[in-house]
């Protein structure tokens, strides 16, 4: 799979090698390239052995070394601003599961932007298929779908969990697409994992959804806000923390959630992929949590195993059918 990926996105790896690493990081920021290059190969070292492969197999067509694919897989993706709403049975249309995710970046993220792809990974070892929405040659899955329709986003979880980074600890949540076919396997999953970073990680499928706050020293799984809405920002929302809502609401992550509440209860009954589109479009001044720094919108539908991806400024809801993209499904 590395090696179609590589062939195939060459020239945008490259590109994207080029604006982020070469001209942000190390002649724009003075980072060093040695250093970056020992890193980012001493975290290689602790990738689960398909990601190596993967890794590996992009090398050996793109035409860019291990070293530097390696330093361009941990450019940053996540960011303290997300927002993602779950609605189903009695808040959608029909009762089908919809998922609704904002992905909120700061000036540096903006200038990548055009860079964002979908991946669809089909393995041949029986793992399951997999689309992730990411960029060229990033293996971290913070928003993704596999063919069983388990559905997964990941939000910073830091405000409340902290910002003490673990860097022996290998993180790869995206591995539970490939390896599990329900929720109850992914919660197992969750539970016998520990978490590198503070992570507020949200799953659903055709069925329902549950939130894992997810701190470096502990772990609790959150069910439903409403039966049939859940929403998550970026705070931790489980009363069996005893943590009061970070001071200032900083990033308005508390104003985010509420609205976001809010606006279920408004559509509650009409939730289809049409409707998450407006809800997650209205902005934070008006009732919703979009704002000058959303720079990634995906709206998902375990059950027709479809996404709609909106790029501001770049590309507007565009649907993707991965049904047909699934080439292997287990």
């Amino acid at each position: 799979m590395g090696r179609q990926e590589g062939y195939l996105l060459r020239n945008q790896i490259h590109e994207f090698y080029n604006e982020s690493v070469i001209n942000y990081f190390i002649l724009e920021n003075n980072l060093s390239y040695k250093q970056l290059v020992a890193e980012s190969m001493d975290e290689f070292s602790l990738y689960p052995k398909r990601f190596e492969d993967i890794i590996s197999g992009i090398a050996e067509t793109s035409g860019m070394s291990l070293e530097n694919l390696t330093i361009l897989s941990r450019v940053p993706y996540i960011a303290p601003n997300c927002s993602a709403i779950f609605a189903w049975g009695n808040y959608s249309l029909d009762g089908s599961m919809v998922v609704g995710r904002n992905i909120d970046f700061y000036s540096v993220a903006n200038d990548f932007l055009n860079y964002t792809i979908i991946v669809v990974y089909n393995p041949t070892d029986g793992s399951h298929s997999l689309a992730t929405v990411c960029r060229p040659a990033q293996l971290q899955i913070h928003t993704g779908m596999n063919d069983q329709g388990l559905f997964l986003e990941a939000n910073d979880g830091s405000l409340s969990g902290g910002n003490i980074y673990y860097p022996d600890r290998s993180a790869y949540i995206g591995s539970f697409l490939f390896d599990c076919s329900n929720l109850r396997q992914l919660d197992a999953a969750v539970f016998s994992s520990r978490i590198n970073w503070a992570t507020i990680l949200n799953v659903a499928d055709e069925n329902t959804s549950v939130s894992y706050e997810w701190a470096t020293f502990d772990l609790k799984r959150r069910m439903p806000d409403r039966d049939g809405l859940l929403v998550s920002t970026n705070h931790f929302v489980n009363p069996e923390w005893g943590f009061a809502l970070p001071r200032g609401d900083p990033n308005h992550t508390a104003l985010r959630y509420s609205n976001l509440l809010s606006l279920g209860e408004k559509y509650k009954g009409r939730f289809d992929p049409k409707t998450m589109m407006k809800v997650l479009d209205t902005a934070l001044e008006s009732g919703g949590a979009s704002g000058p720094y959303t720079r990634l919108q995906v709206v998902a539908v375990p059950s027709e195993q479809e996404m709609w991806i909106k790029i501001p400024k770049y590309q507007n809801w565009t649907r993707v059918d991965l049904k047909g993209l699934f080439q292997f499904p287990n």
